[in-house]
């Protein structure tokens, strides 16, 4: 079994500005850090594997984790692409009511950037490779795996875990489709639309069944939603 914590990274100083923001960013907001570091404090669970966004705004919430005593030794915390934000290409550094948010429009793909259909093509290889390493045991990529995959596989090596206690530090949409990927696989049931909030928790326990196939189950949505709003009734 895998207990997978999937984290939303605090405020960001581009939300603040109600700005689309890429790869190149100023971080987190004060109130952001102040988020990230909260929550921590108020977790309890012994996380041993970290993946962490290779963004400036998850990367800054790694390290408030980390502050905060979260995170697990430095040679079991590997940064990613894969589990990045949607890229909105040439609409970066716009403000947010420029973009055209249809929900519908699963295939529009910006100029330069990617669709909701690329994102969860991006969210079923994490979950493959997850299943793969943690649950099966794999230690070594398929030939036909893209380079990300091989990458993860290669970085992972030498991780040995117990409990598997796994935590992602990403973002919204990318949890979007994580919610997605597993209502389109059955393997999630959830009445109304889900929204990750700034630095709450997204908890699942994926567990193995006969002929490799998995099932996922939901522990908790928004964790501690009440408990990062300092300035706020």
């Amino acid at each position: 079994m895998i207990n997978l914590y999937v984290f939303r990274h605090g405020q960001s100083i581009y939300q603040c500005l109600r700005v689309i923001s890429g790869l190149h960013e100023f971080g987190l907001s004060a109130l952001g850090k102040y988020q990230t570091y909260n929550l921590a404090s108020r977790t309890d669970v012994d996380f041993e594997i970290a993946y962490i966004s290779d963004t400036k705004r998850t990367i800054e919430t790694f390290e408030m984790l980390k502050l905060a005593g979260k995170m697990p030794s430095e040679e079991n915390c590997i940064f990613t692409p894969l589990i990045r934000e949607k890229c909105q290409g040439d609409f970066i550094m716009q403000e947010f009511k420029a973009f055209p948010d249809d929900p519908n429009k699963r295939n529009f793909t910006p100029q330069n950037g990617e669709s909701w259909e690329d994102v969860q093509v991006r969210v079923s290889k994490t979950f493959d490779f997850l299943v793969r390493r943690y649950l099966l045991q794999q230690k070594e990529a398929k030939q036909d795996d893209d380079e990300l995959v091989k990458a993860l596989f290669q970085q992972s090596e030498h991780i040995e875990s117990k409990k598997n206690n796994i935590i992602l530090v990403t973002h919204y949409g990318f949890i979007k489709e994580i919610v997605q990927y597993l209502k389109k696989a059955d393997q999630l049931q959830l009445e109304q639309p889900y929204f990750a909030q700034n630095a709450t928790l997204f908890t699942l326990q994926l567990f193995l069944k006969e002929n490799e196939n998995w099932q996922a189950k939901i522990i908790s949505l928004n964790s501690y939603t009440r408990q990062y709003r300092p300035f706020m009734d």
